[in-house]
Protein backbone atom coordinates (compact mmCIF):
# COMPACT_ATOMS: atom_id res chain seq x y z
CA UNK A 1 0.00 0.00 0.00
CA UNK A 2 1.38 3.25 -0.84
CA UNK A 3 1.50 6.62 1.76
CA UNK A 4 -1.45 7.97 -0.29
CA UNK A 5 -3.86 5.24 0.37
CA UNK A 6 -2.26 4.82 3.93
CA UNK A 7 -2.72 8.64 4.57
CA UNK A 8 -6.91 8.21 4.91
CA UNK A 9 -6.59 5.90 7.76
CA UNK A 10 -4.09 7.94 9.32
CA UNK A 11 -4.98 9.34 12.98
CA UNK A 12 -3.64 12.90 14.54
CA UNK A 13 -0.52 11.23 15.90
CA UNK A 14 1.53 13.26 18.53
CA UNK A 15 4.23 10.97 19.32
CA UNK A 16 7.61 12.80 18.73
CA UNK A 17 10.64 10.64 17.01
CA UNK A 18 12.84 9.27 19.31
CA UNK A 19 15.86 11.25 20.00
CA UNK A 20 18.48 9.37 19.27
CA UNK A 21 16.89 8.75 16.09
CA UNK A 22 16.29 12.42 15.06
CA UNK A 23 19.86 13.42 15.82
CA UNK A 24 20.84 10.24 13.68
CA UNK A 25 19.93 12.09 10.89
CA UNK A 26 20.70 15.46 11.66
CA UNK A 27 24.19 13.85 12.06
CA UNK A 28 24.32 11.93 8.99
CA UNK A 29 22.71 15.02 7.15
CA UNK A 30 25.39 17.13 8.26
CA UNK A 31 28.27 14.76 7.63
CA UNK A 32 26.94 13.65 3.85
CA UNK A 33 26.32 17.81 3.10
CA UNK A 34 28.42 21.12 2.05
CA UNK A 35 25.45 23.62 2.52
CA UNK A 36 21.51 24.20 3.74
CA UNK A 37 20.03 22.98 0.54
CA UNK A 38 22.03 19.48 0.95
CA UNK A 39 21.36 19.36 3.71
CA UNK A 40 17.77 19.64 3.41
CA UNK A 41 17.68 17.10 0.35
CA UNK A 42 19.49 14.50 2.68
CA UNK A 43 16.90 15.16 5.36
CA UNK A 44 14.32 14.96 2.77
CA UNK A 45 15.47 11.47 0.89
CA UNK A 46 15.82 10.14 4.64
CA UNK A 47 12.15 10.52 5.60
CA UNK A 48 10.81 9.70 2.50
CA UNK A 49 11.74 5.88 3.53
CA UNK A 50 9.84 6.45 7.09
CA UNK A 51 6.31 5.56 7.93
CA UNK A 52 3.74 8.72 7.88
CA UNK A 53 4.20 8.39 11.55
CA UNK A 54 7.55 8.87 11.89
CA UNK A 55 7.52 11.77 9.40
CA UNK A 56 5.03 13.45 11.71
CA UNK A 57 7.58 12.52 14.89
CA UNK A 58 10.49 14.01 13.04
CA UNK A 59 8.45 17.19 12.32
CA UNK A 60 7.29 17.60 16.13
CA UNK A 61 10.25 16.95 17.14
CA UNK A 62 12.04 19.78 15.12
CA UNK A 63 9.06 22.03 17.11
CA UNK A 64 9.95 20.76 20.51
CA UNK A 65 13.44 20.99 19.86
CA UNK A 66 13.37 24.55 18.93
CA UNK A 67 10.63 25.34 21.27
CA UNK A 68 12.87 24.26 24.08
CA UNK A 69 15.81 26.83 22.42
CA UNK A 70 12.80 30.21 22.91
CA UNK A 71 14.67 32.02 25.01
CA UNK A 72 15.63 35.74 25.55
CA UNK A 73 19.21 34.47 26.12
CA UNK A 74 19.01 32.40 22.80
CA UNK A 75 17.30 35.38 21.13
CA UNK A 76 20.20 37.46 22.28
CA UNK A 77 21.91 35.19 20.45
CA UNK A 78 20.52 35.48 17.49
CA UNK A 79 20.36 39.05 17.08
CA UNK A 80 23.90 39.23 17.48
CA UNK A 81 24.64 36.90 14.99
CA UNK A 82 22.73 38.14 12.48
CA UNK A 83 22.86 42.03 13.24
CA UNK A 84 19.20 41.90 14.23
CA UNK A 85 16.55 39.18 14.84
CA UNK A 86 12.39 39.85 14.16
CA UNK A 87 10.38 37.53 15.25
CA UNK A 88 10.08 34.83 11.88
CA UNK A 89 14.29 35.54 12.17
CA UNK A 90 14.23 33.94 15.65
CA UNK A 91 12.35 31.25 14.45
CA UNK A 92 14.94 30.73 11.70
CA UNK A 93 17.64 30.79 13.53
CA UNK A 94 16.45 28.52 16.07
CA UNK A 95 15.98 25.91 13.02
CA UNK A 96 19.57 26.77 12.40
CA UNK A 97 20.84 25.79 16.05
CA UNK A 98 19.01 22.42 15.79
CA UNK A 99 20.07 21.77 11.77
CA UNK A 100 23.69 22.01 13.71
CA UNK A 101 23.35 18.72 15.64
CA UNK A 102 22.97 17.59 19.24
CA UNK A 103 26.00 18.96 20.74
CA UNK A 104 25.97 22.34 19.74
CA UNK A 105 22.27 22.30 20.55
CA UNK A 106 22.53 21.24 24.02
CA UNK A 107 25.45 23.44 24.34
CA UNK A 108 23.94 26.61 23.07
CA UNK A 109 20.71 25.69 25.23
CA UNK A 110 22.98 26.00 28.60
CA UNK A 111 24.59 28.79 27.01
CA UNK A 112 23.91 30.37 23.56
CA UNK A 113 27.53 31.95 23.69
CA UNK A 114 28.73 28.63 22.72
CA UNK A 115 27.57 29.41 19.21
CA UNK A 116 31.00 31.56 18.95
CA UNK A 117 31.94 27.55 17.93
CA UNK A 118 29.25 27.55 15.04
CA UNK A 119 30.62 31.15 13.48
CA UNK A 120 31.88 31.39 10.28
CA UNK A 121 34.69 33.58 9.20
CA UNK A 122 32.62 34.05 5.17
CA UNK A 123 31.95 37.37 5.04
CA UNK A 124 27.89 37.99 4.49
CA UNK A 125 26.54 34.76 6.84
CA UNK A 126 23.35 34.37 8.19
CA UNK A 127 22.62 32.32 10.75
CA UNK A 128 19.55 30.72 10.04
CA UNK A 129 17.67 27.96 8.17
CA UNK A 130 14.24 29.00 6.76
CA UNK A 131 13.46 25.74 5.43
CA UNK A 132 14.34 23.77 7.95
CA UNK A 133 11.55 22.92 9.61
CA UNK A 134 9.09 22.37 6.53
CA UNK A 135 11.43 19.59 5.44
CA UNK A 136 9.15 17.25 7.05
CA UNK A 137 6.04 19.21 5.86
CA UNK A 138 7.17 19.06 2.35
CA UNK A 139 7.58 15.16 2.43
CA UNK A 140 4.37 14.51 3.94
CA UNK A 141 2.64 16.32 1.32
CA UNK A 142 4.74 14.57 -1.66
CA UNK A 143 4.24 11.50 -0.15
CA UNK A 144 0.75 12.02 0.57
CA UNK A 145 -1.05 14.74 -1.24
CA UNK A 146 -2.15 15.99 2.18
CA UNK A 147 -0.97 18.76 4.67
CA UNK A 148 1.20 17.17 7.74
CA UNK A 149 -0.56 19.87 9.83
CA UNK A 150 -4.24 18.02 9.34
CA UNK A 151 -2.62 15.35 11.21
CA UNK A 152 0.06 16.07 13.45
CA UNK A 153 -1.73 16.75 17.04
CA UNK A 154 1.07 18.64 18.98
CA UNK A 155 1.57 18.70 22.83
CA UNK A 156 3.72 20.90 23.21
CA UNK A 157 3.13 23.95 25.24
CA UNK A 158 4.35 26.35 23.34
CA UNK A 159 6.35 29.45 24.97
CA UNK A 160 4.73 32.57 23.88
CA UNK A 161 6.05 35.05 26.13
CA UNK A 162 9.45 35.64 27.19
CA UNK A 163 10.44 38.55 29.57
CA UNK A 164 13.79 40.07 28.00
CA UNK A 165 16.85 40.54 29.89
CA UNK A 166 18.86 42.60 27.10
CA UNK A 167 18.04 45.74 25.09
CA UNK A 168 19.02 46.02 21.29
CA UNK A 169 20.06 49.82 22.11
CA UNK A 170 22.25 48.68 24.89
CA UNK A 171 25.15 47.09 23.91
CA UNK A 172 26.35 46.10 27.25
CA UNK A 173 23.20 44.44 28.38
CA UNK A 174 24.29 42.03 25.23
CA UNK A 175 27.94 41.83 25.69
CA UNK A 176 26.67 40.37 29.76
CA UNK A 177 25.05 37.47 27.88
CA UNK A 178 27.22 36.98 25.16
CA UNK A 179 30.58 37.78 25.81
CA UNK A 180 31.78 36.09 22.82
CA UNK A 181 29.95 36.44 19.99
CA UNK A 182 29.42 40.00 20.77
CA UNK A 183 32.98 40.96 20.63
CA UNK A 184 33.17 38.57 17.72
CA UNK A 185 30.60 40.62 16.01
CA UNK A 186 30.10 43.74 17.10
CA UNK A 187 34.18 44.83 16.48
Amino acid sequence: MNKKELVKDLKPYSTLMSEEQYWAIIEASLEKSKDQSEQSEYIAKVLEKLTLEEIIGFSLTTSHLTNEIYSSHMWCAGYIMNSGCSDDGFMDFRDWVVSRGKEVYYKAKDNPDTLISKVNVAEGEYYSFECFESVAWDVFEKETGEEIFEYKESLIEYNDDITFDWEEDDDESMQVICPQLYAYFEE
